[in-house]
């Protein structure tokens, strides 16, 4: 566990036989880079983005904007 956020929840790296698969996540397209923590998954978001792999093969919202619109902001 590397920390816990102002909502209790805790932030890791999950690791299995050595792979991050934080990182492997990201680096397929089923997941993205929360850059307002960290930059750590940024080369591999931008790998998937390029590749236009899972999610970046089409249209999506990023979580926070989807969060922000439902809020009315």
């Amino acid at each position: 566990m590397r920390d816990i956020d102002r909502y209790g929840r805790f932030i890791a790296v999950c690791n299995q036989d050595g792979t991050d698969l934080n990182a492997w996540l990201v680096r397929e397209g089923w997941a993205v880079a929360y850059r307002r923590y960290s930059r750590d998954y940024i080369r591999d978001e931008t790998e998937a983005r390029s590749a236009r792999r899972n999610i970046w093969s089409g249209r999506f919202d990023m979580p926070w904007d989807w969060r922000r619109a439902q809020r009315g902001g």
